[in-house]
C-alpha cells in the first residue's frame, strides 16, 4: 500500500536542557512538519510512504532530503528550488511553564514560494491509495491552497482516499476563523477522512451542539454523525486531552464510521517530546483503516500509538508496529534484554 503526503518541511531548532531561548548558546536542529511526521511513522509501521513538497536547492535543501530518506520516505517527488525553508525555534515547557514556538521566514520558504506547476500532478499520484493534506499548509497562502485543492481534486476523481487534517492554527491566519473557514469548507468537498476536535466542527463548519454542561463525549456524540453526514465522510476521528500538567496528561481517542462512534479508554502519557503526538495518533488510524481494522481495534491501536509518539525525542514518531501492538497488548517490560 502506497501512501502520499503534501506538506511543508520545516527545520526545527530545539534549546536543549528545557532552557528559555535566549539562556542557551546552542540549538540541535532537525526537519519536521506534519506530513513527513505522519509518512515516517506509517513506513516504520511497514507502509510504502511518499513525501511531496518543495525543498531549496542547496545544502540545507540536501540535509533535509537525507534525514527524510533515513526515516524510510520515499523523495523521488520533491520538487526542488529556490534558497530557504522555514524555521522553528522551540523553547520546551515544563510543568506549568508551557512550551514556546517562534517561527522564522516561512512566507519566504522553497515550499510556500511553490507553484502548482512545482508538481507533476499525474507522476505524484501514480499507484497512492490515499493522500494526506494538513490545514497548517492551507493557512500559508493562495498558492499553496491553490496545489492542496488541485491535488485533492484530482486525487478524489482518482479514487483515492483524501485524507485531511483540520490543524487549525489561530496563528497562522490573519483574520483568525473569518480567513480560514472558506478555505477549510473548500478542502472538506474532496476529503474522505478527516481528523477534527469538537471546535474544529463548531467554529469551522459551523455545526453546534444544544447541549450544555456536559462531558465533551456528549457534544462529539451530536455533531460528528451530523459533520459526517453533510460532508459524505467515511471517517471522523480525532483525540481528547485531560491536562494535569505539561509533561503528565491523559489522552482518550475517538471515531465515527458507518454510523457508528467509539471512545477509547483514557491513556496516561508522561511527555518526554509533545511535538508529534497528534501525527502518532494519525498515523495509527490511518494503518488501520487501511488494514480495514474494526473501529475499536483502530482507535485503541492508535492512542498506543500516540502514548509511544510522546516518549521519543523529535518531531516524528518512530515506532516500531510491535511495541505499539506489545504497549496495546499490555505486554510491558521495564528493560528489553
Amino acid at each position: 500500500m502506497k501512501v502520499a503526503a503534501f506538506g511543508e518541511v520545516m527545520m526545527r531548532c530545539s534549546v536543549p536542557g528545557k532552557k528559555k531561548l535566549f539562556q542557551s548558546n546552542n540549538l540541535e536542529y532537525m526537519f519536521s512538519g506534519t506530513g513527513l511526521n505522519v509518512m515516517g511513522q506509517l513506513g516504520r509501521f511497514g507502509l510504502e510512504t511518499e513525501l511531496i513538497t518543495k525543498l531549496p536547492d542547496n545544502p540545507l535543501g540536501d540535509a533535509a532530503v537525507s534525514q527524510i530518506q533515513s526515516l524510510g520516505v520515499n523523495t523521488g517527488k520533491i520538487a526542488r528550488g529556490g534558497e530557504f525553508i522555514g524555521i522553528y525555534f522551540l523553547e520546551e515547557g515544563f510543568g506549568k511553564r508551557p512550551s514556546v514556538v517562534t517561527y522564522t521566514d516561512r512566507r519566504g520558504s522553497s515550499f510556500c514560494k511553490s507553484k502548482l506547476k512545482d508538481y507533476n500532478m499525474e507522476d505524484i499520484l501514480e499507484n497512492v491509495q490515499m493522500i494526506h493534506f494538513c490545514g497548517i499548509s492551507l493557512a500559508m497562502n493562495d498558492d499553496v491552497r491553490n496545489i492542496m485543492f488541485s491535488m485533492a481534486k484530482r486525487a478524489k476523481e482518482k479514487g483515492i482516499l483524501v485524507v485531511f487534517d483540520c490543524n487549525y492554527r489561530e496563528k497562522l491566519w490573519k483574520k483568525k476563523y473569518e480567513d480560514a473557514i472558506p478555505n477549510y469548507k473548500k478542502i472538506i468537498e474532496y476529503s474522505d477522512i478527516v481528523f477534527a476536535s469538537e471546535k474544529d466542527i463548531s467554529n469551522i463548519f459551523g455545526i453546534k451542539s444544544e447541549k450544555e454542561n456536559v462531558e465533551i463525549e456528549e457534544i462529539l456524540r451530536d455533531l460528528i454523525p451530523e459533520f459526517a453526514a453533510k460532508y459524505d465522510l467515511k471517517l471522523v476521528s480525532g483525540t481528547i486531552r485531560d491536562n494535569k500538567s505539561l509533561n503528565s496528561q491523559k489522552l482518550k481517542g475517538f471515531a465515527y464510521k458507518n454510523k457508528k462512534i467509539y471512545f477509547s479508554e483514557y491513556q496516561e502519557l508522561e511527555i518526554y517530546d509533545r511535538i508529534g503526538g497528534g501525527d502518532a495518533y494519525t498515523s495509527g488510524i490511518l494503518y488501520k483503516y487501511l488494514k480495514k481494522a474494526k473501529l475499536e481495534e483502530m482507535v485503541d491501536f492508535a492512542v498506543a500509538s500516540a502514548v509511544l509518539g510522546h516518549t521519543t525525542y523529535g518531531d516524528t514518531p518512530v515506532s516500531a508496529l510491535e511495541e505499539v501492538e506489545e504497549l496495546l497488548h499490555g505486554d510491558f517490560s521495564e528493560l528489553k534484554r
